[in-house]
């Protein structure tokens, strides 16, 4: 039987027999038709069993073992990833034993070093949901990153081909599971032929479940292709526009929509923003194991989806005017939609290296953000990310799953002033080697990355390093070009919002006797949150915590316009 028909593999490593078996049981009730449930007794014959897996007996996708045990200096977990880089790992325990001194300090050891998701209590009794929930998470996470059964989408496109990358970017964000072959494989021949197309063509081609295939679809034809609203009603009034769906504009829609407000969220690329990228986020609060951003953000959309928020995806912002009623906002090409508050969510972009020749490989082996969609095709190859923030470290972390080596480059003397502990422990952990005062100044290759050259910015010194990928995470530039100027903003494009209006506009930046509100803009009933206001906090939570909060500010000046019709019209 071949790794690709083979089941996948849970393996359960135990001491104690009876406590085996009861697992192994649970397991095979539940899980036994679809995959194969083997049993170890000790480390030892853990490694031995997974080496025979690699072999062809089947993809390990899960594996629970009562200790970490010792094989040659490595943990059976850390064994089971070098092997099987989309593993999911659960340290075995008893009903309670959590409270054990020795078995926590061993979990939370294990989890800082990157070699463990999580912990799992043994069943005790059956059917145990609280065992099988933590289960199911498990092989849901590793399904989606193996990609081992049929998905709704298969993109067919040259690797080295940017809008390829760009095409696989969009829907990886959005939550869309997908294939992709290479326009050579048998299997994307077959594909393209049963949709019609007999010759491959130079473009990707994206085919849909039920057999439609696009040629080279721009990104709102994408978006439609898969079910999302693109469309734009101009004859609606929304209570508010957000503009933006990362982790600031789905909150402010989900307290919004929830508090009985009609509200329109207008995105440009995908649902979740830069932390829609993240392969996995372990700081936000409530997620033990960490989720990744695209889960975070699919779950937020649904959120606001299901309190009644309207969606135009794949949708372009380009300005923003004052009328009668409140707001026009103009959507690029030539639709305008009216709405009497606006909530600015339009997050950040990376900032660019500035190498001419790097620039011309952007989706080819050069990267701007974390680009989770591209690390399995890293196996084997020298990775380098760039960058000394959250992210930076988040995608090194996924990247040293396949990479051959993963090297992180950080301009500054040290990680310590831009990135959490926690990620700086498990770089070091994970073996990510951390160059500082670096800069990529050049680099090349023959149509793909190649090579790129690495300049020590202490001794001016350069050398050039054979380099599969990079990965650039370097600060980030708002999106906030498009305002007109009557949206005070400082030099580096970021949206004044509360006192800052008035401190550093005068008076006259601000047309009424009221002080703007904490989120509000120069214009009233305007308000910015998330990482394009200035002075806002670079993290998932802060932004979600801003969003959330400014529906207060939005009510209030809701009510205030409508307090000013009624004087209006009264007089």
């Amino acid at each position: 039987m071949s790794a690709a028909t083979a089941p996948p593999v849970i393996l359960v490593v135990a001491r104690d027999a009876d406590a085996r078996s009861a697992v192994v049981a649970e397991l095979a009730r539940r899980y036994g038709a679809d995959y194969r449930i083997d049993e170890v007794a000790d480390e030892h014959e853990a490694a031995r069993r997974i080496e025979r897996l690699v072999d062809g007996a089947g993809p390990l996708a899960l594996i629970l073992a009562d200790r970490a045990g010792d094989i040659g200096g490595r943990s059976v977990f850390a064994v089971a990833r070098s092997w099987f880089p989309d593993v999911r790992r659960g340290r075995l325990i008893e009903w309670g034993q959590w409270g054990d001194a020795g078995v926590r300090e061993e979990i939370l050891a294990l989890m800082a070093a990157g070699e463990l998701e999580y912990y799992v209590i043994r069943p005790w009794h059956t059917p145990d949901e609280y065992f099988h929930r933590t289960i199911t998470e498990f092989l849901l996470e590793w399904e989606r990153s193996i990609g081992l059964r049929p998905r709704e989408v298969t993109v067919i496109g040259r690797a080295g081909l940017a809008r390829t990358h760009e095409l696989r970017s969009l829907l990886a964000r959005g939550g869309v599971p997908h294939d992709w072959l290479e326009p050579a494989d048998v299997r994307a021949r077959e594909r393209l032929e049963r949709a019609g197309i007999d010759e491959v063509p130079d473009v990707p081609v994206v085919v849909m479940l039920d057999g439609r295939a696009f040629v080279d679809p721009g990104n709102a034809e994408l978006a439609a292709a898969y079910g999302l609203d693109t469309s734009v009603d101009v004859d609606r009034v929304a209570d508010v526009v957000v503009v933006g769906a990362g982790p600031a504009g789905l909150a402010a829609a989900v307290y919004a929509a929830s508090e009985g407000l009609d509200v329109l969220v207008v995105e440009r690329e995908s649902i979740g923003g830069q932390a829609g990228s993240s392969s996995l986020i372990r700081n936000y609060l409530g997620f033990s194991r960490g989720i990744s951003g695209s889960e975070l953000a699919q779950r937020a959309y649904q959120q606001a989806w299901v309190f009644g928020t309207r969606f135009a995806h794949a949708r372009e912002v380009a300005g923003l005017e004052r009328d009668a009623e409140g707001y026009v906002v103009r959507i690029a090409p030539d639709l305008a939609v009216r709405c009497r508050s606006v909530v600015l969510a339009t997050g950040v972009s990376y900032r660019r290296l500035g190498v001419p020749e790097l620039e011309r490989l952007e989706g080819a082996g050069v990267f701007y953000g974390a680009s989770a969609v591209e690390a399995q095709g890293m196996a084997g190859r020298p990775v380098f990310v760039v960058g000394g923030g959250n992210s930076a470290g988040q995608a090194a972390l996924h990247l040293a799953r396949y990479a051959a080596s993963v090297t992180l480059l950080v301009r500054g003397e040290s990680l310590a002033d831009s990135m959490s502990q926690y990620l700086i422990d498990q770089l070091a952990a994970q073996g990510v080697a951390v160059r500082t005062r670096a800069e990529v100044v050049g680099g090349g290759g023959d149509g793909v990355l190649e090579r790129i050259v690495v300049r020590d910015r202490e001794t001016g010194t350069t050398s050039e390093e054979p380099c599969g990928g990079l990965f650039v995470l370097i600060g980030a530039a708002p999106r906030t070009g498009w305002l007109p100027p009557e949206v005070l903003r400082d030099r580096w494009g970021y949206v004044l919002t509360g006192p800052d209006v008035v401190a550093e506009g005068g008076r006259r930046a601000w047309p009424l006797d009221r002080e703007p509100g904490a989120h509000e803009t120069s214009l009233p009933g305007v308000f910015a949150v998330g990482d394009a206001r200035r002075g806002s906090v670079k993290r998932v939570a802060s932004a979600v915590g801003e969003g959330s909060v400014v529906v207060s500010a939005v009510h209030a000046h809701l009510a205030e316009a409508r307090a000013q019709g009624e004087q209006s019209g009264a007089a």
